[in-house]
């Protein structure tokens, strides 16, 4: 099954997904978190960036969704792609909704008022520094950490005239979780797909931050409690139902809901960020119900258009042929053709 270190923290959505997924695939591996992980991310990949992982033969890489697909490939028992590769396909996409769009309300909600500012930092670095809060300097660098992210928040997130925006798309995405997961766990059976570990690994932050956690277990309790229950599902015995040929579960799992988000948010976000820097602009717009929204344009986003189209056509043409009415009737179909 291999041997991975894997390099994290409990803060950190892309960690506690990457954890998730190894706790069930039941792929051996030691968590390595503080300051030590700090290190590796600093000093063994770039551009920095947690978790990292490290395999068998020493070698450190990231980035999430390309360790998922090399570890898919790798080990096949218990995989996370669904066998229908139309629903393998969904999963993907609403992988990348959840990493690139989901990232935005999460980080402007963890920075957002001074109680949660100074709560983070706090807990930031009582991970790095393993509990050792009496350090003279503890409260000075857990308030210069949370500077720091402070800092950049509106480069990441938009200035606070966007936050509106982003709060209506967190409550959009937990009006669909709270119908979905109270008819089951999974979108495409009885066991976890990619989609669900991303889903995960940003839900782990808001369920933990001051007011996000105080928000879900008001608005989202059903939701709350299936964070609580995705984080180790090393026992879970689940098979895959197909979705995309089944009209009524694809409505019932939220996986049409998720689609619907991810071409009202996600997809153009991406799409007027490729646009921005290919134009020689730092800042990219495009409007959400009639609403400006406007943020810095970044190289971070700009393969994850082409990755998906490179999925979308590598599909076979029975999958397509399936997948594109769903796409079309959902508004994504644009954005990958």
């Amino acid at each position: 099954m291999g041997d991975y270190k894997l390099y994290g923290v409990t803060m950190s959505p892309f960690s506690m997904k990457m954890r998730a997924y190894f706790r069930y695939r039941r792929i051996r591996h030691q968590w390595v978190t503080g300051k030590q992980a700090n290190d590796i991310a600093l000093t063994k990949v770039d551009p920095y960036m947690l978790p990292v992982v490290e395999d068998a033969e020493g070698v450190f890489k990231h980035d999430s969704t390309f360790l998922i697909d090399e570890i898919e490939q790798k080990i096949p028992d218990r995989r996370t792609d669904p066998d229908n590769p139309a629903d393998a396909f969904l999963a993907c996409l609403i992988e990348d909704y959840c990493d690139e769009w989901l990232l935005l309300p999460f980080f402007m909600m963890r920075w957002r008022t001074q109680t949660d500012r100074l709560a983070n930092g706090r807990w930031i670095l009582y991970e790095y520094t393993y509990g050792k809060t009496t350090d003279p300097a503890f409260e000075e660098f857990a308030k210069a950490w949370a500077d720091r992210q402070v800092s950049i928040v509106s480069r990441i997130c938009g200035s606070e005239d966007m936050f509106g925006i982003l709060d209506e798309s967190l409550a959009a995405l937990l009006r669909v979780t709270e119908r979905a997961f109270c008819l089951g766990m999974f979108l495409f059976g009885s066991r976890p797909s990619r989609a669900e570990f991303a889903l995960y690994g940003i839900l782990s932050q808001l369920v933990i931050d001051h007011s996000s956690s105080s928000f879900l277990r008001e608005t989202a309790n059903s939701t709350y409690r299936w964070v609580t229950v995705m984080e180790d599902l090393s026992g879970n015995e689940g098979a895959w139902e197909p979705v995309s040929t089944d009209r009524e579960r694809l409505e019932s799992s939220g996986v049409l809901d998720l689609l619907r988000l991810s071409a009202k948010y996600h997809l153009p976000m991406l799409k007027a960020n490729t646009e921005a820097i290919d134009a020689g602009e730092t800042m990219f717009s495009f409007n959400i119900d009639g609403q400006p929204f406007t943020r810095h344009a970044v190289d971070r986003y700009l393969h994850c258009i082409p990755e998906l189209k490179k999925r979308y056509e590598a599909l076979p043409d029975d999958a397509r042929a399936t997948l594109d009415p769903i796409l079309r009737e959902t508004g994504c179909l644009a954005y990958l053709t």
